[in-house]
């Protein structure tokens, strides 16, 4: 299983860093419709639309959304990204105490609908990041966060965890796995402060944003967890071997994107001088 999770992820990993290195930001759209189509087909299994035909027209319907935020109401998505910032604040504490039930059979118009901004917010966050001074930097920078402190949670799990996270959500997350998470991604946030030559103040900031950040990519990732428990269902899809599904891949980056973007905004870039 790690050997094929190895190789599927690094090829991807290849393919989504020169995407963001050396493409410009509109080429960007060319990839994340698509991404946002493919997750919005999963998700659909998630609410418990059964029908093959409605889980598309579903991710049509989702994708469409997102390429007219990002081409139409770009002066406007700002609000859009503030609001997925507080949905996944009130999901944070809604995890701690969740009991998924199995509903697989059950459509739940809730869960459909939270993906129309869950999703293409983050979509437009990518968007935007990839758009700002130094964008390319940031976005990867923001990716490997989310890669890093999950492979950080996975080997530290896999060797010291004991004390379960979210039991009835996810049973193999662990405290420690977590630590170990919020390690890895201490590090490279100092190699990172490093690299982008930030001032004192900045990065404490930034170390402080990747901590949450790393946060609420486990934030994700146990949503998720959540969603595909009442589903009934193991893995979003299967298009990406050892992995899952997109939705499987992405789900610690739904909630890092957008918080990512407006944190920075708040905190970061006026002490930058770029506002």
């Amino acid at each position: 299983m790690l050997l094929h999770r190895i190789l599927t992820a690094v090829p991807l990993a290849l393919a989504v860093i020169w995407l963001i290195l050396y493409q410009p930001t509109p080429n960007l759209l060319f990839v994340l419709i698509p991404v946002s189509f493919v997750c919005g087909h999963e998700w659909a299994r998630l609410g418990g639309v059964q029908s093959a035909l409605y889980q598309f027209v579903y991710a049509v319907l989702l994708s469409a959304f997102s390429w007219f935020c990002i081409s139409y109401l770009f002066q406007y998505v700002y609000a859009l990204l503030v609001l997925a910032c507080v949905w996944w604040f009130v999901i944070l504490f809604f995890l701690k105490n969740a009991q998924p039930e199995l509903k697989s059979s059950v459509i739940s118009p809730a869960k459909l609908l939270v993906a129309f901004w869950v999703v293409p917010s983050s979509m437009i966050a990518m968007y935007v990041i990839h758009g700002m001074d130094q964008g390319s930097e940031w976005l990867l920078y923001s990716m490997m966060l989310v890669w890093i402190a999950d492979s950080g949670a996975y080997f530290s799990g896999k060797k010291f965890g004991k004390n379960k996270l979210a039991p009835k959500v996810s049973p193999g997350k662990t405290l420690e796995g977590l630590w170990g998470a919020l390690f890895a991604s201490s590090i490279y946030s100092v190699l990172a402060a490093y690299y982008f030559n930030v001032s004192n103040l900045q990065f404490v900031l930034l170390l402080g944003l990747s901590l949450l950040l790393t946060v609420m990519s486990v934030v994700g990732d146990l949503y998720e967890s959540f969603l595909k428990r009442e589903a009934g269902i193991k893995d979003s899809g299967r298009i990406l071997p050892g992995h899952g599904g997109i939705l499987d891949r992405v789900d610690g980056v739904l909630p890092v994107m957008p918080l990512f973007v407006v944190f920075y905004d708040w905190l970061i870039a006026p002490i930058a001088g770029l506002h």
